[in-house]
């Protein structure tokens, strides 16, 4: 029987590869895919939302280093910030991303435990009857 650290350490691992996976399709709304699977492998809620936020957000934050890297992204964000609130601001659309990346994998994290409960307690339902 595996232990509790391990449910986390898989759904991290998880979340991390199908996130890293998901960051070359130009899509960014499949950054909550990576977040259900990595709830459905854990047993608690706050394993969950932990595991899939963090496996999510270490992905996204790759992608944002290699784009700042290699494709010179930072100073787009640069351009972006001053037509918005003013020169300077680039590393803060940086921070919005990957907190918007540590949501949504937290959000899809709790998607999936609680979609994994309301199936069980179906199937135990369907089993009794």
């Amino acid at each position: 029987m595996k232990s509790e650290n391990q449910d986390i350490i898989i759904g991290i691992i998880t979340s991390f590869v199908i996130a890293s996976i998901f960051s070359m399709i130009p899509v960014w709304q499949l950054i909550i895919i990576p977040g259900i699977i990595a709830g459905v492998l854990n047993t608690t809620i706050k394993r969950a939302v932990l595991a899939s936020g963090i496996g999510t957000l270490m992905a996204w934050s790759l992608y944002v280093i290699s784009g700042v890297i290699l494709n010179n992204v930072d100073l787009i964000l640069d351009q972006f910030g001053a037509l918005i609130i003013g020169p300077g601001y680039g590393g803060f659309f940086i921070f919005l991303i990957l907190l918007m990346s540590l949501l949504f994998g937290a959000l899809g994290g709790a998607l999936g435990y609680y979609s994994k409960t309301i199936i069980n307690d179906y199937l135990q339902t369907k089993k009794v009857k």
